[in-house]
């Protein structure tokens, strides 16, 4: 489809020419926070601030109406990637025995320096080698906006699965949902002229609902279920909101999306779970949530 990525075999999209480990690491842990890009922005609204922990509330909800974890015990949790620190502080506020890894700690010292203690950083890989070294297990593992990001991402699935509590260990993925049908029926319409989401050098891997089961079950997870989440993406159809092609409306529609998102989060988060189950399973949404259980 274009020049720069092919489909892989496991049917979805990845860049031929990835950068090396050591061109990865140079970027994250000194320019992705430091340059306050858009999805990083040093300070949060109060609305942004609560769609942050309802994404989080929705996917704990989540893990105990399909029974994978008890509301009345605690876990720990490794957030690989952890950013900010958003997901730590939730957790580490239920009692949880939270670590994360991250190549720097410039996003979570700015937003979550209370959680910071339970940040281990450098290169990921090398942390993760440490810890299987230890025999350390975890019950939840948490990979939000990093999958596509890595340049084996297989890899990384199996090292995560030694890492995981033996039968009742959970990963929960978050990555875009890329070359979807709503992206391929805006390039249709010419409501955009080019695959906006194919973003160089950040993302190396362009996942759809069956890439993402796929080398999932392949690295020895087994699905249990998939989420969605708002279809941004559906702004682009009205040419008075497309934020491609006019740039100055990306923050409304963000903010837009998290007005309705918050909404339906207030009037029950079980339903809202359910919504975007539906969405998920129809391809749409603009990320995709898995769910897998260590096989």
């Amino acid at each position: 489809m274009m020049p720069t990525v092919e489909k892989n075999q496991f049917g979805f999209y990845s860049v031929l020419n990835k950068p090396t480990e050591e061109e990865i690491e140079e970027y994250y842990s000194k320019k992705y926070y430091q340059e306050e890009k858009a999805t990083y922005s040093h300070t949060y609204s109060e609305v942004e601030l609560q769609f942050i922990y309802n994404k989080i509330e929705q996917r704990f909800y989540y893990l105990i109406e399909n029974q994978l974890i008890s509301p009345n015990k605690t876990y720990s949790l490794l957030d690989v990637g952890c950013g900010e620190g958003f997901a730590l502080k939730y957790f580490f506020n239920k009692k949880w025995d939270v670590t994360g890894l991250d190549f720097s700690d410039f996003g979570c010292e700015t937003n979550n320096p209370d959680v910071k203690q339970f940040l281990i950083t450098g290169n990921i890989y090398v942390n993760l080698q440490k810890i299987t070294q230890t025999g350390q297990k975890y019950d939840i593992i948490w990979l939000d906006n990093v999958l596509e990001h890595v340049t084996d991402p297989l890899g990384l699935l199996k090292d995560l699965k030694q890492i995981s509590t033996p039968t009742t260990g959970v990963l929960i993925i978050d990555v875009p949902n890329d070359f979807s049908r709503i992206q391929e029926k805006l390039i249709e319409l010419n409501k955009v002229n080019q695959p906006f989401w194919v973003v160089l050098p950040d993302h190396l891997s362009y996942f759809n609902q069956e890439g993402l089961v796929n080398i999932c079950k392949t690295a020895g997870w087994d699905k249990k279920g998939l989420l969605a989440d708002f279809p941004i993406d559906w702004f682009l159809l009205n040419d008075a909101s497309n934020y491609i092609n006019h740039k100055a409306t990306g923050k409304q529609a963000h903010f837009s999306r998290m007005i309705v998102d918050n909404l339906m989060h207030d009037i029950s988060i079980e339903k809202t779970n359910k919504l975007y189950e539906v969405l998920a399973e129809m391809g749409l949404g603009r990320s995709i949530i898995g769910f897998f259980l260590n096989k």
